[in-house]
C-alpha cells in the first residue's frame, strides 16, 4: 500500500469513527403523542428528552369524538402513543388504529398497583391493546356561593332557576351514559330501544338548560370564568382544580346517583415508524413518581400509586365498552341539533 492508500485508508477510517460517534450522539427520532391535558407535563417531557435523546411532540385533544377523528384521519400514522379511556378502546382495536401491547418491552409493567397488572379491561379475543395509567372521574362542578352545601342529586342541573347558567360537557359517549345515569339505568353502556329514546329526551331538555357546551378542560374553565356559570357537568377533576388556580371558589362531587368512572390506558399506534420510543414513553410515565406528581398536579388517580383524596370510587360506574357507538353519535348528533 503506498502513502496515498494509506492516507485515504486513514481518512476513511477516521470518517467512519466520526459517523458512528455522530449516529451515537444523535436523538434517536421522536415520539409523538395524542394526549389529554394533564398527560405531557413540560418536567417530565424535559427530563424524557434528556434520558433517552428522543423529541417528544404532543397533540392535545379535548374529548373522546375529537381523538378518534384525529386517529382515523391518518390510520394512526400521525402519532406515536394515544392515550385512549377503557369505553373506547375496543374501537381503536376493532378499526386497526391501535397494535396489541408487545409484553417484552413493557419494562416498567411492575410498578401498577396489583389490580391493574392484569390489564382485563384492556384485552380483547386474548391480546391486550393498552396499559392503565391513569383514572377519575366525570363528576360536577358546582360555585360554592351558590350551593354552600354540594348538591345531591344531577337534577340541579335540569333546575329552570340556573337556565343559562350550566355548561355540559360535549362527548357522545359519555353524555349518554351520563343521561342513562341520572335516570337510574342500571346498566348505562348497554342501552336497549326504549332507553336511548329516555336518553334522548332527558338530554334535551338538559340542553334547553345550558349556556353552552365544552370540549377540553382549557375550552370548560374559559366559558365558566367569561360567564356567570354556576354547575358543570365536567371532564373530571382536573376542570375544578383549574378553577381554583384562577380564583374561583368552585367544589367538586359525585352526586347520589354516582358518576362515570373513567380508565385511561397507553396505547401504541398501529401506524407508528418508531415503536421503540413509543415504548419509551410508556415506560418513562409507568413509573411511580410520576404518578404521583400527575395526582398532585392534575388531580388523576395513578395506576402505578394509591392517590390520596379520591375516596369516592365506591360511588363510580366504571366504564365498559358501548353496545354501538357509531349510534350514540348520531344520537348526540340529533340531541345538538334540537331544539
Amino acid at each position: 500500500m503506498n502513502w496515498m492508500s494509506r492516507t485515504v485508508a486513514a481518512s476513511l477510517a477516521t470518517f467512519t469513527l466520526l459517523a458512528s460517534a455522530a449516529a451515537i450522539a444523535q436523538p434517536k427520532g421522536e415520539v409523538r403523542l395524542l394526549a389529554y391535558e394533564g398527560y405531557a407535563d413540560p418536567a417530565w417531557v424535559e427530563e424524557f428528552q434528556k434520558e433517552t435523546g428522543i423529541t417528544v411532540k404532543v397533540t392535545y385533544v379535548g374529548g373522546v369524538d375529537e381523538q378518534i377523528a384525529k386517529m382515523k384521519a391518518s390510520n394512526g400514522k400521525d402519532y406515536d402513543v394515544v392515550t385512549i379511556d377503557t369505553a373506547s378502546l375496543k374501537a381503536y382495536a376493532d378499526q386497526k388504529l391501535i397494535s396489541p401491547i408487545d409484553k417484552t418491552k413493557l419494562t416498567s409493567a411492575g410498578n401498577l398497583l396489583p389490580e391493574f397488572k392484569s390489564m382485563s379491561n384492556a384485552t380483547f379475543d386474548g391480546a391486550t391493546y393498552g396499559v392503565p395509567w391513569a383514572w377519575g372521574s366525570l363528576g360536577m362542578v358546582y360555585d360554592k356561593k351558590t350551593f354552600p352545601t354540594a348538591p345531591e342529586s344531577w337534577e340541579v342541573l335540569w333546575d329552570p332557576k340556573y337556565k343559562g347558567k350550566v355548561i355540559s360537557l360535549d362527548d357522545a359517549n359519555n353524555a349518554i351514559n351520563f343521561g342513562a345515569i341520572v335516570l337510574g339505568i342500571k346498566d348505562p353502556f348497554h342501552l336497549t330501544d326504549a332507553q336511548f329514546a329516555q336518553v334522548k329526551d332527558k338530554l334535551i331538555a338538559l340542553k334547553r338548560n345550558l349556556l353552552t357546551y365544552f370540549a377540553g378542560f382549557d375550552e370548560g374553565t374559559t366559558i365558566w370564568s367569561e360567564n356567570d356559570v354556576v354547575l358543570m357537568f365536567s371532564m373530571g377533576e382536573l376542570a375544578a382544580i383549574n378553577l381554583q388556580k384562577k380564583g374561583f371558589d368552585v367544589g367538586y362531587t359525585i352526586p347520589k346517583e354516582g358518576a362515570v368512572g373513567w380508565l385511561d390506558n397507553l396505547a401504541v399506534s398501529a401506524g407508528t415508524p418508531n415503536p421503540d420510543a413509543a415504548y419509551a414513553w410508556v415506560n418513562f410515565v409507568l413509573q411511580k413518581k410520576i404518578g404521583a406528581d400527575m395526582a398532585k398536579k392534575f388531580g388523576y388517580g395513578a395506576t402505578t400509586d394509591a392517590p390520596e383524596g379520591m375516596d369516592y370510587a365506591s360511588r363510580l360506574i366504571w366504564a365498559d365498552n358501548p353496545e354501538d357507538y357509531t349510534r350514540r353519535q348520531a344520537i348526540w348528533n340529533e340531541v345538538k341539533a334540537a331544539e
